[in-house]
């Protein structure tokens, strides 16, 4: 029980450390998150896969969509849920 109350005390002692110093961050004019314009609109993700939803309509698998398109299966299947119903 030592330990562990021990270790909850580090554990606090960091997160006091890590909030304080975002907080001088902040307050010195930083800016916490992503950048704006990081994340693709749905425009430019049509537009840049459309050859990808193209062959998921077709009936291809999301592995071959993979390998003949040269992306990673986990972009076609979050192109095959935001785009093809």
């Amino acid at each position: 029980t030592m330990l562990a109350e021990m270790g909850n005390i580090e554990r606090s002692n960091i997160q006091y450390r890590l909030n304080s110093g975002r907080a001088n961050y902040i307050a010195k004019g930083g800016k916490l998150g992503r950048k704006k314009g990081s994340v693709k609109t749905e425009e430019k993700k049509l537009e840049e896969y459309r050859d990808t939803i193209a062959l998921l309509k077709k009936g291809y698998s999301i592995r071959n969509i993979a390998k003949l398109q040269g992306i990673g299966i986990s972009t076609v299947q979050r192109i095959k849920n935001q785009f093809v119903k």
